[in-house]
């Protein structure tokens, strides 16, 4: 079955997850090849999921899933976590972005 054929609950759903400006936004623009996520050094610029149904090879057709960070704060902020807790639940890839510095 091919990308176009499958549809979004059979593919594979990848999620990057993280602190705010951990990077996560950076690495799925590197990933899809797209600047498909706004990246800004203000934490919390992410604020919904974004999505992004692809092929990525060897896997196939795939979900891309960029994030909130798991740490925010505020009544906005609880919201934000509560969605990213929503992605984690239907991940099958949960990819940990860790900001080194």
């Amino acid at each position: 079955m091919g990308m176009n054929d499958t549809p979004s609950g059979e593919r594979v759903h990848i999620g990057f997850f993280g602190r705010r400006n951990a990077g996560k936004s950076s690495v799925v623009n590197a990933v899809t090849g797209q600047d498909l996520s706004i990246v800004s050094a203000t934490k919390g610029t992410t604020t919904d999921p974004v999505y992004k149904a692809m092929e990525l090879l060897p896997l196939g057709p795939v979900v891309i899933i960029d994030t909130p960070g798991f740490d925010d704060v505020g009544a906005l902020g609880e919201e934000r976590v509560r969605r990213t807790k929503q992605v984690l639940n239907k991940t099958d890839i949960a990819v940990i972005i860790i900001d080194a510095a």
